[in-house]
């Protein structure tokens, strides 16, 4: 399914009507979904897979995730749009998804499930932290950096992610945070030094930052992480490892 999910998101270039932003959120949602489809099966999924019972699986267990009702309405329209596509580049046959009712708006509109949260506990860390050490893939030195500031300072998502590179000085071992007027603070980055460290070297500059770009955290398009872009790694990672708690900012 991967080579239609390409020729789809290359379609969707053409279109003036989807704005840059829609496009990329419709990129990162199909990714997810196969992704999941991928775990599931656990073979890359086909076109066949495209089903409305995988569609509906998949969005329930976004839901219980904790998606908002916008986020997975979001999801459902780039699936929609997905095979509207496959119909009429002659992919598929008929309506797989668009006239199942248990795929309709009020389905998903009765909002997400927020679980509880928990804290982790060490040997969730231990494990978050022994799995990610074993990679050497920019993105994944990249959320390790993320993981480790956030565990050893306690900083908010927003704050992380205002984070520049001119915020850091690894001599002393400490960072920058910008507070209200005469009120900046220099922080110990502590145990968070050495996974910064190695994303500065083997991380950021393989995610092609432009020249000019002052992030410290950048997203897989070279440009400054968002909110939303730190609570998906967070996710993620304690998906793929496992991990049987919510796994929050606040960890």
């Amino acid at each position: 399914m991967d080579v239609e999910v390409r020729a789809f998101l290359a379609s969707l270039e053409t279109k003036p009507s989807y704005s840059e932003s829609t496009r990329l959120a419709y990129a990162s949602d199909l990714r997810i979904f196969l992704n999941y489809l991928h775990e599931r099966l656990g073979r890359p999924p086909a076109l066949d897979d495209f089903t409305a019972e995988h569609v509906s699986i998949f969005l329930d267990a976004e839901r219980h995730h904790g998606l908002q009702t916008n986020t997975l309405l979001r999801r459902r329209a780039a699936l929609l749009c997905f095979e509207k596509f496959l119909r009429q580049e002659g992919f598929i046959q008929g309506c797989r998804i668009s006239a199942e009712p248990a795929l309709t708006g009020k389905t998903i509109s009765a909002g997400a499930v927020k679980p509880h949260v928990q804290c982790l506990s060490p040997d969730h860390i231990r494990q978050l932290f022994g799995a990610m050490e074993q990679s050497h893939r920019p993105l994944v030195r990249r959320d390790l950096a993320i993981l480790a500031m956030l565990l050893e300072t306690g900083l908010s998502v927003s704050a992380l992610v205002s984070l520049d590179l001119s915020d850091l000085d690894l001599r002393a071992r400490k960072f920058h945070i910008k507070g209200l007027p005469k009120e900046d603070f220099w922080l110990p980055l502590g145990a968070a030094t050495k996974p910064i460290e190695l994303y500065l070297k083997e991380g950021r500059l393989e995610l092609n930052p432009s020249p000019d770009e002052p992030a410290l955290f950048i997203s897989q398009v070279g440009v400054r992480m968002s909110r939303q872009s730190v609570w998906q790694v967070l996710r993620q990672g304690g998906r793929a490892e496992n991990i049987p708690v919510m796994i929050s900012p606040r960890l």
